[in-house]
């Protein structure tokens, strides 16, 4: 399976850019899909909203390089989990908290689905 990014109903389905499939294209396994990727690009969300609430170089645009971006965004990752691994370390004697598809892009999608299907 390739890499790929998870995009919600407006953006493009791209080969590397995975959409949900449009309601009326829906049959169970293609709802089955929907939801997972759905709870996929949740996940996503929260731990980007958690890397940004505590880095605020994250609020505004990182105006630099792509190549420099991609190693403060990795740095930050980085930094995260040690800070993290710290905590739980420290804390292990403790309970933790409660438009337009192209047929390249319609096979990934298509993979995915059939994979998530198969290993649910």
């Amino acid at each position: 399976m390739p890499h790929v990014i998870i995009a919600d109903e407006a953006y493009p389905l791209m080969k590397h850019l995975l959409k949900p499939y449009r309601k009326q294209e829906l049959n169970a396994d293609k709802e089955y899909f929907n939801k997972r990727l759905s709870r996929a690009r949740r996940t996503v969300e929260c731990a980007f909203g958690i890397l940004r609430s505590k880095w605020q170089i994250l609020d505004k645009p990182i105006l630099t390089h792509p190549g420099h971006a991609d190693n403060i965004i990795k740095a930050i990752c980085i930094l995260h989990n040690l800070k993290e691994t710290q905590f739980v370390f420290q804390n292990e004697n403790r309970q933790a908290p409660a438009g337009r598809l192209n047929n390249e892009a319609k096979v990934v999608r298509d993979n995915f689905k059939a994979y998530l299907c198969n290993n649910p």
